[in-house]
């Protein structure tokens, strides 16, 4: 193995014409993160100004599409009919995005809405580097040579070869030559790589300027990075599949995150750990965190402290939980919850859905407690287990008496409690399924390099616990491989808990892992049964709700 050469801050960065951008533009139902939705993607991957790819869906919204938008737009509730659901579309779409920066005019909007969506379904999704070019353009084309910043005025300006027309590919066409101009215009200043470019309208801090020389030898590998002070405590940890670009980012001014600034003048050294793969490394970073509690970190320091509802034996009932436990004796959890505040509402949505309305506010309420007679309980744990058609039918009942009414805040708040119900039960039903199973070794093409091509990447988990990972060249047989790494990771059993308990993070990298298109099992002990999306899906909810316009119609 060759031995690595000391790198020149020139080496520092992605140059531009090797950086993969993906330019991406939204239709939406209106102008709200939290309550509007995403009507239609458009996307273009280029790299050295070709094209490798375009990505074009509509998007069912699950309501009405407001007349004035789609005057706006052309797009009606008619051309989103039979369109998958944001659930559907939105996984694909990272997919097709992989590692690359992300490239929007006005990206704040964009960028809020599929953070929203991405946060509402339950997807992970660690934000990429993400550039302006309204930002951009506003520090290269001045007052004087345009009128406005707006897309179509700079399309038309750049002699762009499509007019935007609020359609998403098209207004995603017309950025990428909007990107081109300006890309032209900021390399004679200066700007040769990715960060540069996502930093030309800001200047460094002077602190970052100082501590620059920290990144100097970071390797260009996959894995961990750790910000030390000078008496060797951890200060900020992260994660990249690139270390090298990832950490020269903080001495840029496209770092602007209060938390960092207020780091680095502490900072004395960058410790690197370099990992095997993309995964491994978040692995690691997760316990680190956990471990460390580093102070400028804050996602990820207490995986432990969560909040589950619990329907308990006969004499419990339905209450919060801050731990998971065995459900052998015929208890149920659904969580992690998003937070504390959530459990006292969705006790009420599920007492109510099976005992019937305003259950919840009679006696014995305040103790969570559940009729054993009747079924009920029986009912309860299989609403969170099995079948949401209970809770489905209730709340769709309630949603057309809100709506026929005229209270759309009232609907929209059941709405949302709803798929905040869907979640926790699909969110525990997974965990659940990956925590059971002592042993399960896959493999998926490898995204990293492996001896100069591509191969398999091989992953092991232990109870929903990340036990090793390895990768395999193409031409070799990967059973191997797989059986070795069956003999690493033992001591990870004993720290298994019901429902992973205390690493579910963890346990929810290696679930969409192991969701990822090409995965197949290698080697597995004891039963891997995938949990059915559809079971907890929120499409059933939409479809139940139009059943009973359909039913107050005949």
């Amino acid at each position: 193995m060759s031995a690595r050469r000391q790198l020149s801050f020139d080496d520092l960065g992605t140059p531009l014409d090797e950086a993969t951008l993906v330019v991406v533009d939204l239709e939406t139902t209106g102008t709200d993160p939290g309550s509007d939705a995403i009507t239609e993607i458009g996307a273009v991957k280029v790299r050295g100004g070709e094209v490798l790819g375009e990505f074009r869906t509509f998007v069912d919204p699950e309501r009405r599409i407001p007349a004035y938008i789609a005057s706006l737009t052309g797009i009606t509730d008619a051309s989103v009919a039979g369109a998958p659901s944001i659930r559907t579309v939105l996984p694909m779409f990272l997919d097709f995005v992989g590692d690359a920066a992300l490239v929007a005019h006005n990206a704040r909007f964009d960028i809020s809405f599929l953070s929203a969506q991405a946060a509402a379904c339950g997807i992970a999704w660690t934000r990429p580097l993400v550039l302006d070019t309204l930002t951009m353009a506003r520090a290269v084309f001045r007052r004087d040579e345009v009128r406005d910043h707006k897309l179509s005025t700079l399309a038309a300006h750049v002699g762009a070869s499509i007019a935007p027309d609020h359609r998403a590919l098209s207004d995603a066409r017309a950025t990428v030559d909007v990107l081109h101009a300006i890309i032209e215009r900021l390399g004679p200043a200066g700007a040769s790589t990715l960060e540069d470019l996502s930093s030309a309208h800001r200047r460094a801090r002077p602190v970052q300027l100082r501590k620059k020389h920290l990144s100097s030898q970071i390797p260009s590998v996959p894995g961990v990075y750790r910000f030390l002070d000078a008496r060797g405590q951890v200060l900020y940890v992260g994660t990249s599949r690139d270390l090298r670009a990832r950490v020269r980012t903080y001495f840029t001014a496209a770092e602007t995150r209060r938390k960092v600034l207020d780091m680095l003048p502490r900072a004395e050294s960058v410790g690197v750990i370099e990992c095997a793969t993309a995964t491994e490394a978040r692995v690691r970073e997760l316990r680190i965190i956990a471990q460390e509690k580093p102070p400028s970190n804050r996602h990820g320091l207490t995986p432990d402290k969560t909040h589950w509802l619990r329907l308990g034996t006969d004499s419990q009932g339905l209450r919060g939980a801050r731990l998971a436990r065995a459900e052998e004796d015929g208890s149920a959890h659904i969580g992690p919850l998003a937070s504390r505040h959530d459990i006292e509402p969705l006790r009420g949505l599920l007492t109510d859905s099976i005992l019937g309305r305003g259950a919840s506010l009679g006696a014995g309420a305040h103790q969570g407690t559940v009729p054993s007679t009747g079924g009920h309980r029986d009912r309860l744990r299989r609403a969170m287990l099995e079948d949401p058609r209970d809770v489905l039918d209730h709340v769709s009942a309630r949603l057309r008496t809100h709506v026929d009414a005229g209270r759309y805040e009232e609907a929209e708040k059941l709405r949302r409690l709803a798929q905040t119900y869907l979640a926790a039960a699909r969110r525990a039903s997974r965990l659940r399924a990956l925590a059971a199973v002592p042993l399960l070794i896959a493999a998926r093409p490898s995204t990293e390099a492996v001896l100069g091509g591509r191969g398999w990447e091989l992953l092991a988990v232990r109870h929903g616990r990340f036990s090793g990972t390895t990768l395999v060249p193409r031409h070799k047989d990967p059973l191997p491989f797989a059986r070795s790494l069956a003999l690493t990771g033992t001591g990870e059993t004993e720290l298994a808990a019901p429902l992973c308990q205390g690493y579910h993070q963890e346990s929810e990298i290696l679930l969409s892992w192991l969701e990822s298109e090409g995965m197949r099992t290698v080697l597995i002990e004891g039963t891997w049964q995938v949990p059915a999306r559809a079971r907890f899906d929120q499409e059933h909810l939409a479809r139940r709700f139009a059943r009973t316009g359909d039913r107050e119609a005949a």
